[in-house]
Order: C-alpha cells, then sequence, then structure tokens
C-alpha cells in the first residue's frame, strides 16, 4: 500500500527537471540553462528540449526562484494605454516573443501619468522581474528606473527615448514619416496645412512636430499647429471654427491616430467631403483606414516590429547581464522607418495615384 502512495504523489507534483532531462535526453545543467535563458546552448538543443518542455507540460516552480533570490521568469511592460491601437499591437508583439523564450509579460499602463507609471516600476521591481520594456511618459528616468538599473536589471525604451539610464532604444523616424506627410499635402496644392494633436512634450510627437514645420519652411509656407486638443468635443470646436474663417484651411495633418478619430468624427459631424473640402493625412495607420467612405492617408508606424525588436532586444541584454563573459555585445538602438500610405483622403486617387 505505501507505494501507490508515493506514486500518487510523484504524479500529483508534476513533471521535474529530470524528467525533462530524459524526456530530451539531455543533462539537467542543459534543461537548465535552456529555462534560465542562459547561453553555451546550441540551437538544435535548445528546441529539443523546449519541444520536452511542451510535452511534459513542465513549469519552473516561480516561487521557489524568487526564494533563492533569482529573477521570475517574467518581463514587465509599461504602455501609456492599451485603448490605443498602435500600444495594443506592441504588448500583443511583445507577449509573443516573450512567450516564445518561455516567460510572462507583466503588462501595465501609466496613463501617461508619471506618478502611476513610478509606481508601477516600484510593483514590478518587487515581483523580481528580468527585465524590463517602457514607453516612458518623460523622456529623463525617474529614481525608480534609476533604482531599476543600480539592480542590473535591462531596460529598453520604445516608441520613445529615455535619458539618465543605460537603456536600448527601439524608435520610429517620426520627424522624417511626418515631414514626407506634409510635403505630399503640399505637393497637392496646399498652402494652409494645420497641424492638431495634443502631447506636444512628448518625444515622438514632438518629433512630428518638427518633420510638419520643416516640410511648411521648406516650401515658404507659415506653420499653424493647435496641439492641446485632447477630446473629440475640442477638435471638433476647433475645425468648426477654423473652416468658418474666409480664407480657410484646405488641409488637415493629424499627430496620431486617437486625434486622426477625433477629426474624422469631426469631418463626419460637419458634413465636410474629403478631400473636396478639406484633404487629410494622420500619422499611424488606422485599421478600418481603407473602409471608410474616403479612404485614410496615412503614415504607417511598423508597430508589430516595434514590438518584436524591443522584446528582443531586452532578452539579447538579458542574456548578456546573466553569460558577462560572451564576447557578444546586444545591439542597443534601432530606429524603424515608416512608410506613407497613400489613399484618398489627400486628395490621391484610391490606388494610390
Amino acid at each position: 500500500m505505501p507505494a501507490p502512495r508515493k506514486a500518487a504523489r510523484r504524479r500529483h507534483s508534476g513533471p521535474t527537471i529530470t524528467d525533462v532531462a530524459r524526456e530530451a535526453g539531455v543533462a539537467i545543467m542543459t534543461v537548465s540553462r535552456v529555462v534560465n535563458g542562459g547561453s553555451y546552448v546550441s540551437p538544435a538543443t535548445e528546441k529539443r528540449v523546449r519541444a520536452a518542455i511542451r510535452r511534459l507540460g513542465y513549469t519552473p516552480n516561480e516561487a521557489a526562484r524568487m526564494l533563492k533570490g533569482q529573477r521570475a521568469r517574467m518581463i514587465g511592460l509599461v504602455v501609456p494605454d492599451l485603448a490605443d491601437s498602435f500600444f495594443a499591437t506592441c504588448a500583443n508583439a511583445v507577449q509573443e516573443v516573450a512567450g516564445t523564450h518561455g516567460y510572462m509579460t507583466l503588462i501595465v499602463t501609466s496613463e501617461r501619468s508619471v506618478e502611476t507609471e513610478s509606481n508601477e516600476i516600484a510593483m514590478m521591481a518587487a515581483r523580481r522581474i528580468a527585465g524590463l520594456l517602457i514607453v516612458p511618459s518623460r523622456s529623463g528616468a525617474d529614481k525608480r528606473l534609476r533604482e531599476l538599473q543600480q539592480a542590473e536589471i535591462p531596460l529598453v525604451a520604445l516608441d520613445r527615448t529615455l535619458d539618465g539610464v543605460d537603456a536600448g532604444q527601439v524608435i520610429v523616424e517620426n520627424a522624417g514619416g511626418a515631414e514626407e506627410a506634409v510635403r505630399h499635402l503640399i505637393a497637392h496644392g496646399h498652402r494652409r496645412v494645420v497641424c492638431i494633436g495634443y502631447d506636444a512634450k512628448v518625444y515622438t510627437i514632438h518629433q512630428r512636430i518638427l518633420g510638419y514645420r520643416r516640410a511648411m519652411k521648406e516650401a515658404g509656407l507659415k506653420s499653424e499647429m493647435w496641439t492641446n486638443l485632447t477630446t473629440a468635443a475640442a477638435t471638433e470646436a476647433l475645425l468648426r471654427r477654423l473652416m468658418g474663417e474666409a480664407d480657410r484651411p484646405t488641409a488637415l495633418f493629424t499627430l496620431n491616430n486617437v486625434t486622426t478619430i477625433h477629426a474624422l468624427q469631426a469631418v463626419r459631424a460637419m458634413q465636410l467631403r474629403l478631400p473636396a473640402d478639406l484633404a487629410m493625412i494622420g500619422f499611424d495607420d488606422l485599421e478600418l483606414a481603407p473602409l471608410l467612405d474616403t479612404p485614410l492617408t496615412a503614415v504607417r508606424q511598423p508597430a508589430l516590429e516595434l514590438g518584436r525588436s524591443a522584446a528582443r532586444m531586452l532578452f539579447d541584454m538579458i542574456r548578456h547581464s546573466r553569460d558577462a563573459a560572451t564576447d557578444h555585445k546586444p545591439e542597443r538602438r534601432i530606429v524603424l522607418p515608416t512608410q506613407l500610405i497613400l489613399r484618398a483622403s489627400c486628395g490621391c486617387n484610391h490606388h494610390g495615384g
């Protein structure tokens, strides 16, 4: 009778690292290296070990790891919000990459609050995350981020720059993308091109404004910006006022997809025709942009690649921090290109002509 009870307890406890090693035909140390993200394991062996882990349903005991002072197999991700499809796409891409490494992703939103962001970073540090990806609320690193770095937790800023810490950076060519869009509107003959949005102090928006200004100055035109439009009502009120002027604007450049949506709502409410009454280009493409009554011309950001590149960089840094003796130095800065997607709202035809 004792033997069956012992066997029952053994089955209940689940597969062990020894079971995985036996299944994969490797040493226990090899499985440990794969599980902990270490190097010195060939890609073929790592693939075999991960296949054994999946077949057996093996999961490392995170509580035991943390009690031993080890980092959890979890990374943190801080984004401004998930209602914005751009950040939601980035988050999905990060989770996808983390999953291939056998890590969980703890995702939180800062709601563009520096205080909220700081508290969330402290919470993540207490959970002993292995690394942090962040879309920072401000360009300068606060005390929490500096403490994170002092604890040798790898850090990557995505979409925006981060000063004051030694962090990796994955950003988009914001200024160049905006400049190309505004030049395109000018090429259609527009002389009064208005730029609208919010969060002008945020790195990405600031860079887009620089691109807008550069294109306008190059054409000898006056820049006209409204960068405090945080609501649909404020956007509509501004457009009603501007379109009521004798020398009304003929083109609109929106600085992000939330502003683009607000502007499209205002255009519909005012019964304006795109592009006959007002031409329009938005920075950041919308999933439904091609399906609008007048398909929207937009500057497309590679949101999926932004999230994937940032996550890959972070895991490269995590691996390097654990195997510091290796000669490999992780890439620390990536700038991804944008693409102007031509549709009808700017004055082009539906086929981008």
